[in-house]
C-alpha cells in the first residue's frame, strides 16, 4: 500500500450510515420489539409512529399491542431489540482498509455517534475495528447533539487537537455535516439510502462525497 501523508491528523467518524450499514435498523426496532412479545405488528406501523416522540411511541406500542411492559421496561426491551438487530449489520465496503491505512499514517481517530456508547463499542468490537479508535463519544443527551458544534470540539480536544481545520469529520447526515462544516471542520460525506434525498446538499458541504469508502481520494486527506 502506498505511503500516506495526512493533511488531517484528527478524524471523527459517525457510526450508523458512515462506518456501518445500519441506519435501517432504527425503522425496524418497533417491529422487532412487538414481534419479540409474540404480536404481529401492522404493516404501516412505521407510518403511524413517524410523528410521535420516543415517549409517545412507547405509550402507543404498550397500549396498542398490550405489551406487558412499563415505560422503564419498554426502554430495556427497545435496547434489546436494537442489540439483536445490530448483530446483522456489517461495515460499509472499504471501511476496514481505510481505518487501517489512516492508523498506519498516524491518524488519531474517534467515533462520535448518537447511538449509545456501549452499543457502538459492542458493534465495532464485533466487526473488528474498535481498537482503531481512541474512544467513542455519545452525541446525545444534555449538551451533546450534532445540531451544535460543541460535541465536535469536545471530540477534537479529546483526540489532542485544537484547530478544526486539521480535523476531518465523516458523516452521512446532512445536519451533522453542516454543523461541522460551519464550525470550520473539513467534512467527508458518505452516501447512505437513508440520506439519499439530501445528496445534493451533502455534496455542497463536503470536501469529498463518497458512494463508497473505496472511492476515497487519499491525495486530499
Amino acid at each position: 500500500m502506498a505511503d500516506t501523508t495526512l493533511r488531517h491528523r484528527y478524524w471523527i467518524f459517525d457510526m450508523d450510515g458512515t462506518l456501518t450499514d445500519s441506519m435501517h435498523i432504527w425503522a425496524e426496532v418497533p417491529y422487532e420489539l412487538v414481534r419479540s412479545f409474540g404480536r404481529e405488528p401492522a404493516a404501516d406501523l412505521g407510518r403511524v409512529l413517524l410523528p410521535m416522540s420516543a415517549f409517545e411511541t412507547a405509550q402507543y406500542l404498550i397500549t396498542a399491542y398490550d405489551l406487558p411492559l412499563t415505560i422503564d421496561g419498554y426502554t430495556r426491551a427497545a435496547m434489546d431489540a436494537v442489540d439483536r438487530l445490530y448483530r446483522g449489520v456489517s461495515l460499509k465496503p472499504g471501511v476496514a482498509d481505510t481505518l487501517a491505512r489512516l492508523s498506519d499514517a498516524g491518524a488519531q481517530m474517534c467515533v462520535c455517534s448518537a447511538t449509545w456508547q456501549f452499543m457502538c463499542e459492542r458493534v465495532l468490537a464485533r466487526l473488528g475495528v474498535l481498537d482503531r479508535f481512541g474512544f467513542v463519544l455519545c452525541s446525545q443527551g444534555e449538551g451533546h447533539t450534532k445540531h451544535q458544534p460543541a460535541v465536535f470540539h469536545e471530540a477534537l480536544a479529546r483526540l489532542g487537537g485544537a484547530d478544526p481545520a486539521g480535523c476531518m469529520v465523516c458523516e452521512d447526515a446532512l445536519y451533522a455535516a453542516r454543523t461541522a462544516r460551519d464550525a470550520g471542520f473539513d467534512v467527508i460525506g458518505v452516501a447512505d439510502p437513508a440520506s439519499a434525498p439530501d445528496e445534493g446538499a451533502m455534496r455542497a458541504v463536503s470536501s469529498q462525497f463518497l458512494a463508497s469508502w473505496e472511492q476515497l481520494d487519499w491525495s486530499r486527506v
